[in-house]
C-alpha cells in the first residue's frame, strides 16, 4: 500500500493504491474527510480487489483549488483519474459526497462503472440543505479557524479537517446552489444502469437518508438494493466495519 500523486489537468491529486491482479475498486471519501476514512475496511478489500482511494481536491494531501469546488469539478477529477490512472472499468464505493460523485460517474460514464456502492449517501439535496442552513454560524467559525490554522498550528482542529481547504468548506456552506446544483436525482438516477448497493444508518443516529428519499430512489434507480444498519449513523464504516464488510461480501460475491 503506497501513496502517489496524479496530475489531473490543472490539479494534483493524492491517492492510495494497493496493487494486485484483482478487479479495481475506487474508494471516494466524504466531505471534509480523506482517503484514510476507509482504513477500517481496506485490509479486507485488498484481499479481493486492486484498491485505489482518492483524496478529492481541497481534501487530504490533494491540491487546493480556490474557486473550483463544485460537484462537476470533483466528477471531472474522478473521471480523468479512472481513464488515465486506473485505465479500466471499476467498482466505485463512495461515502456521502463520494457516493454522490459515484452516482454522477455511473450516470454520465456507464461504461466505466461496473458496480456502485453508496455509504449513507444523500439521495436528494434536502438533508444537505437542512444541514447547511442549520450550521452556517458554526461552519463559518470553523472556516475562520482553518484559515488561521496555517499561522497557528497549535489550534485544536482534527487532522482530517486541518488538511481541508477552508475555501472548499466555504463553498459547500455559503455557495450551496453553485456547489451542489449539478446533483439532480430525477435526471441522474434513471441513467444509472449498473447494480447499486445502498448501505444506510439509522435516522435517529444521524443518517442522511429518510424513508421517503429511499422510496423515491427505488422508483428511479433500475437496479438498487439497500441495507439498513439501524445501530450506526452517517459513518457506518467507522462505526461497524464488520457489518459493512458482511454486506459488501454478499453484494460483490466474494468470501472473507
Amino acid at each position: 500500500m503506497h501513496e502517489n500523486l496524479f496530475e489531473c489537468n490543472t490539479v494534483t491529486l493524492n491517492y492510495m493504491e494497493y496493487p494486485n491482479q484483482n478487479p479495481a475498486i475506487l474508494l471516494l471519501h466524504g466531505a471534509t474527510s480523506h482517503w484514510q476514512s476507509f482504513l477500517p475496511v481496506i485490509p479486507e478489500l485488498t484481499q479481493h480487489f486492486h484498491v485505489y482511494a482518492l483524496d478529492f481536491r481541497g481534501h487530504g494531501q490533494s491540491q487546493r483549488m480556490e474557486g473550483a469546488y463544485t460537484l462537476s469539478d470533483y466528477l471531472n477529477d474522478a473521471y480523468v483519474f479512472i481513464k488515465e490512472c486506473i485505465k479500466e472499468h471499476v467498482i466505485v464505493m463512495g461515502h456521502s459526497l463520494g457516493g454522490m460523485i459515484g452516482i454522477m460517474l455511473a450516470a454520465n460514464y456507464p461504461e466505466l462503472v461496473n458496480n456502485l456502492i453508496l455509504i449513507d449517501t444523500p439521495l436528494t439535496l434536502r438533508p444537505l440543505q437542512r444541514l447547511a442552513s442549520a450550521q452556517v454560524e458554526q461552519a463559518n467559525l470553523l472556516i475562520q479557524s482553518l484559515r488561521f490554522s496555517q499561522f497557528f498550528p497549535g489550534l485544536p482542529i482534527p487532522e482530517g479537517l486541518r488538511q481541508c481547504d477552508p475555501e472548499m468548506l466555504f463553498a459547500m456552506i455559503n455557495q450551496f446552489d453553485k456547489t451542489f446544483g449539478q446533483y439532480k436525482e430525477h435526471e441522474l438516477f434513471p441513467k444509472v444502469t449498473c447494480p447499486v448497493l445502498l448501505i444506510r444508518g439509522g435516522l435517529e443516529r444521524g443518517s442522511l437518508i429518510s424513508d421517503s428519499d429511499l422510496d423515491g430512489a427505488l422508483k428511479l434507480l433500475p437496479d438498487l438494493s439497500h441495507v439498513q444498519l439501524p445501530h450506526v449513523g452517517h459513518s457506518p464504516i467507522r462505526q461497524d466495519k464488520e457489518a459493512v464488510l458482511n454486506v459488501l461480501e454478499n453484494f460483490l460475491n466474494y468470501k472473507k
